[in-house]
């Protein structure tokens, strides 16, 4: 049994709106905080679409607050003004530590101009011309899950495990589209990627820098990425290798979080999910062996998906 101590995140700043209630029910914008970039769309919640196109403005994590907020600003004045919506809901989602309560960055690693600041506050500050925001934000992980779950290859299934395969692990544990943070059936926090494997971590076996790492120790290569990887897979037998281990492994560890959680269906998102066909099979004879029953998928919505799971916030 996990212990957990953490509070599961709750809702978080309001500003309440008086009018157009019925109106902005129905929209709310997502927005996705990337470390080189914002990127936000106008969601409508009762279709699941997103309303429009997505806009992206560039600004780098290690920039001034000033210089932060006052991209972050142009971004979501744009996205509304064109939008013609009087969307007044905003979902953000962030990469932690932060406090998704009260909007404030604790990250040292990333967004240090920031560090400690009232998210919402200084946003609403600089959109007096949208007046009544109501802000709420999510894990950018479990962004991507609530997507997924809500609107993309999920939808409709009860309980999903998400994990973003990439530079790092990244899970989101969904039941009934809300993100499991706590309880005995997830691991604190609902995160995987500190969870002990093998000789080290989770995140360190799940990720890129593995697979470079892996395919280097055993063809003397070194690549980039993951990409140059799937790439040699048809005609390098180490390609081949590190994949299969890498499904099998990945199968290994999911099937008794899987089976803890009470979830037969994984979607796997980030980077190295686009190469799902050369590690699934090695996942299925895991769980073959295991006697489980598990659907696996990719995200169907992609970079996409961070955006949706913000805005659903709101539905």
């Amino acid at each position: 049994m996990w212990n957990i101590t953490s509070e599961s995140p709750k809702l978080i700043t309001n500003y309440f709106l008086c009018d157009m209630t019925e109106v902005n029910s129905r929209y709310a914008v997502g927005v996705d905080v990337g470390g080189s970039h914002v990127s936000s769309a106008v969601v409508d919640l009762e279709k699941g679409v997103i309303v429009g196109e997505p806009l992206t403005t560039p600004v780098d994590h290690t920039c001034s607050a000033e210089e932060m907020f006052s991209a972050w600003t142009k971004n979501l004045r744009e996205l509304i003004s064109s939008s013609g919506l009087p969307v007044r809901k905003i979902g953000m989602a962030f990469p932690g530590p932060f406090d998704y309560e009260r909007g404030i960055s604790h990250m040292e690693h990333k967004f240090v101009s920031i560090k400690e600041l009232v998210v919402g506050d200084i946003l609403q500050a600089r959109l007096l011309d949208f007046p009544g925001l109501e802000f709420k934000y999510v894990n950018d992980a479990g962004a991507f899950a609530l997507g997924e779950s809500c609107y993309g290859a999920a939808k409709g299934v009860e309980k999903v495990l998400v994990l973003t395969l990439g530079t790092g692990l990244g899970s989101g544990f969904v039941e009934n589209n809300r993100i499991v943070r706590e309880g005995d059936t997830v691991p604190p926090g609902g995160e995987v990627w500190n969870l002990p494997w093998g000789e080290d971590i989770a995140d360190s076996a799940f990720s890129t820098r593995w697979i470079v790492g892996k395919y280097a120790s055993l063809s003397g290569k070194v690549v980039a990425g993951a990409k140059e990887v799937a790439l040699a897979f048809d005609t390098d037998p180490f390609a081949r290798e590190v994949f299969t281990e890498f499904g099998a492994g990945l199968a290994k560890f999911t099937a008794p979080l899987l089976e803890k959680f009470g979830a037969h269906d994984i979607i796997l998102g980030g980077n190295i999910s686009r190469n799902l066909d050369k590690f699934l099979p090695a996942m299925m004879r895991v769980y073959g062996q295991k006697g489980m029953d598990v659907h696996v998928q990719a995200s169907s919505l992609l970079d996409k998906a961070a955006m949706l799971g913000a805005a659903s916030l709101f539905a």
